[in-house]
């Protein structure tokens, strides 16, 4: 009996992960040419800013090379290309706001976030407790009460930080 209910278990647990493998999505191109309602392959987080498939219109899987691509959502997820140090990465997009956007990416296996003013620069986010207080700090330093509750440590959490930020 209870070799039959594993078994039976472990079947609806793999028809769940294979149901689960594609989800709806768009991607445009470096040349700004736009893949619209296309099946996009669902991969782990860090996977997902090396390596795109998708299955085009034909049901056919295609893997462009992930430089040619300039941003792609899928499902609910929004990745897309920043600028950052001289060079150009693909990093999911945390936070859209009015003020301030927040870029993920995963690296080596640790999070690294960019924060971007709207349509102005960009920094990556310090992972020491000491340069992200006088980096962020001053980077956010058009809202005085918020870069010092940031220099005090009063604020830690980038992720409310910006949105404290774009709220005010």
């Amino acid at each position: 009996m209870k070799t039959t209910l594993t078994a039976l278990l472990l079947l609806v647990f793999s028809i769940t992960l294979t149901g689960q493998e594609f989800e709806k999505g768009t991607i445009i191109t470096t040349h700004y040419d736009t893949i619209s309602n296309v099946q996009i392959k669902k991969i782990s987080e860090a996977k997902s800013f090396l390596h795109i498939a998708y299955i085009d219109i034909d049901g056919i899987e295609q893997e462009p090379d992930i430089e040619t691509i300039k941003c792609y959502t899928r499902g609910e997820e929004q990745f897309c290309r920043i600028y950052n140090s001289g060079e150009m990465v693909l990093a999911k997009q945390v936070t859209i706001g009015e003020k301030l956007n927040l870029y993920e990416r995963v690296y080596n296996g640790n999070k690294i976030y960019y924060v971007e003013k709207v349509y102005d620069e960009l920094i990556k986010v310090p992972s020491s407790s000491n340069k992200f207080k006088k980096v962020i700090g001053d980077f956010l330093n058009e809202s005085p009460q918020l870069s010092e509750k940031i220099k005090s440590k009063e604020l830690i959490d980038i992720k409310e930080i910006v949105n404290l930020y774009n709220e005010g």
